[in-house]
């Protein structure tokens, strides 16, 4: 009889909580830290207007863990049609374990009638950053997002809508933007 031996480690199953990061809570400042070292300041809302937002019940500021272990922060916003993701960030340590992939199919499981929306750097060959945004795009459509071609622009530039279903429903990713900041987001969505 042949011996077979498993590295438990790496084929250990992913098993995620979240956690709301409310303020003065240990999940707020793990949140927060998170957020301000894993986006550019000018691709962040203001602290004090996430914080804001959460005390919504729609709006969801999320620690997420998996045991004991911090291991990301996500942001998102839930319509009748349409849950927008605006932010998900995984710890430096962690990142490369499988934990992004995990978030994404967990709120996927979470919200399966759902469209679930989230936007990226458009593809661009003379940014600065190009060889990050393929990566992210790889990532993203390995975890079986698909591109609408449609570009989210606002005050801050372009960004690319993902979807993770099939069909890209416009008219509510419109909507949910408006819902979750109060109709104070200025954007248009075009091709």
């Amino acid at each position: 009889m042949r011996e077979v031996n498993y590295n438990l480690e790496k084929r250990r199953i992913l098993i995620l909580d979240e956690q709301p990061a409310r303020w003065g809570s240990k999940n707020y400042y793990k949140v927060k830290d998170l957020y301000y070292s894993a986006f550019p300041e000018w691709e962040r809302f203001s602290w004090f207007s996430m914080v804001l937002m959460s005390f919504r019940r729609k709006l969801k500021l999320n620690a997420v863990y998996d045991g004991e272990t911090f291991c990301g922060m996500i942001c998102y916003y839930i319509s009748d049609s349409t849950v927008y993701l605006a932010y998900l960030a995984v710890t430096a340590e962690l990142r490369g374990n499988g934990y992004g992939s995990k978030i994404l199919h967990m709120l996927e499981e979470k919200y399966p009638e759902q469209q679930i929306v989230l936007d990226i750097e458009p593809l661009d060959p003379d940014a600065e950053n190009y060889h990050q945004r393929v990566s992210r795009l790889r990532f993203y459509q390995k975890n079986g997002w698909r591109r609408t071609h449609q570009m989210l622009i606002d005050a801050d530039g372009e960004f690319e809508a993902l979807v993770d279903q099939n069909h890209f429903d416009k008219k509510d990713f419109a909507k949910t933007l408006k819902q979750m900041s109060l109709g104070f987001y200025r954007f248009r969505i075009e091709k």
